[in-house]
């Protein structure tokens, strides 16, 4: 019994760490523009990593917009490679059709390492 009642105690962590490392996203500041001469149409932001851990896998939820702020559409993007503890990476991604502009946020990330910051 204590065994089965130890697994299910480990499994249950191992389940919901990574959730909680990637539940911070205030942590991130995104960017973005047109790329105006781009084809197929499409828009390239920056991701920076405002937090203390060294992040991989960020992917980005990009909602378009239309001129009256209504949501046309959404998609999905990934940060190109890991992002240190204050640094930045880019993204490309396609034009939303009907979009005038765009909301994008980090949806979720996985932590590689932490640092102290002092």
């Amino acid at each position: 019994m204590k065994m089965k009642l130890a697994l299910a105690f480990g499994l249950a962590v191992v389940l919901l760490t990574p959730a909680a490392w990637g539940q911070n996203h205030e942590q991130f500041r995104v960017s973005w523009a047109p790329r105006p001469h781009a084809l197929p149409s499409s828009i390239e932001g920056q991701v920076h990593n405002d937090s203390s851990f060294r992040v991989t896998d960020v992917r980005l939820q990009v909602e378009g917009l239309d001129g009256n702020s209504r949501p046309v559409g959404q998609a999905f993007a990934w940060a190109i490679g890991d992002i240190v503890p204050g640094g930045e990476t880019s993204f490309v991604v396609e034009t939303i059709p009907g979009a005038v502009t765009y909301r994008i946020h980090v949806h979720s990330f996985d932590v590689v390492s932490g640092i102290e910051r002092r």
